[in-house]
């Protein structure tokens, strides 16, 4: 768990150093960090004194708050997850509202000065902030010109290859593979386990339901998992989508068989990894045909758990 954490309605602040003189930033929606924001981190590690810095990013995402999507890549949770493990110090989230989204360029810089002592910003070209996405390179080069705040310009990535919306598109898709070359790592989710009409342990394939609400779902089909349970890795054979052969399911679920495990597991928050889509959904005759597909979708889960080196 991070040194501190600081809670207000205007700002949520996770920093693994609990005191600081500088800090030197960069800023974005970062939906997930992508390939495309290698550069920028790097530029950051290389130019920080003592390891001061970090990334400012918002929560909700601020195409998510305006209604432009319905749910951004990964969760609150999910991003601190992958922060963590790509290194990064300190993730500073402000809460996007109405008020942080009139702030003019100004105001907005001022704001980052003021709570994270910032002296320098790292960023790409195709960055723009304030209202209207009015200020941006121009504005902080002025800045720097001026000696108010260091400035690094990055030469960024090809956004038609690297960006959050595709790697969203490709998730909705059920293209779990393409999404994790744009990442540079599995598409995941973090989510607790709830009951289910235990339909799974019927068929002798029990499985965890695990908690979809307010989160982006991947397109309807059989997927093959890791599953971290303990800190060991298990492979999962994942269902989403609402059991048409039953025809008596509204929602959709994503229920995990998960192999060579046995407990209760209910109640548990699980880390799952996407590894590879196996099918669409489809209705069978009967539940002895739903079962021996079952049985066919396990077995090239496990092929494709085994060949992901998890």
């Amino acid at each position: 768990m991070p040194d501190m954490i600081t809670l207000n309605p205007k700002l949520l602040c996770l920093r693994l150093k609990k005191n600081f003189l500088t800090m030197l930033i960069t800023v974005g929606a970062f939906d997930g960090f992508h390939k495309g924001h290698e550069k920028l981190l790097d530029v950051c590690r290389q130019n920080a004194v003592n390891n001061d810095w970090g990334v400012v990013t918002f929560y909700p995402h601020p195409s998510e708050f305006m209604g432009v999507i319905a749910h951004s890549l990964f969760t609150f949770k999910e991003k601190i997850f992958i922060s963590r493990k790509l290194g990064i110090p300190n993730i500073f989230f402000l809460k996007f509202d109405e008020a942080l989204k009139n702030l003019s360029p100004f105001e907005f810089i001022d704001l980052l000065i003021k709570k994270f002592n910032v002296t320098g910003i790292v960023a790409g070209s195709d960055f723009h902030f304030g209202h209207d996405r009015t200020g941006g390179i121009k504005y902080l080069n002025a800045l720097a010109a001026k000696d108010k705040i260091k400035f690094f310009p990055v030469d960024l990535f090809n956004k038609g290859v690297y960006s959050s919306s595709l790697v969203r598109k490709k998730i909705l898709e059920g293209d779990v593979e393409g999404a994790e070359k744009i990442l540079g790592y599995h598409w995941f989710i973090i989510s607790d386990v709830i009951h289910g009409q235990a339909r799974g342990r019927k068929l002798n394939f029990p499985t965890a339901n695990i908690n979809l609400t307010g989160r982006l779902v991947p397109s309807y089909g059989v997927y093959s998992t890791a599953v971290l349970i303990n800190n060991k890795w298990y492979c999962g054979a994942c269902s989403i989508g609402n059991n048409p052969t039953f025809g008596d399911v509204k929602e959709t679920r994503a229920e995990i068989f998960i192999t060579d495990f046995e407990g209760n597991l209910y109640g548990s928050e699980l880390l799952v990894k996407f590894l590879g889509r196996v099918r669409g959904i489809k209705t069978f005759e009967n539940p002895n045909a739903l079962k021996a597909q079952i049985s066919l979708d396990i077995q090239t889960c496990k092929e494709i758990f085994n060949r992901s080196k998890i």
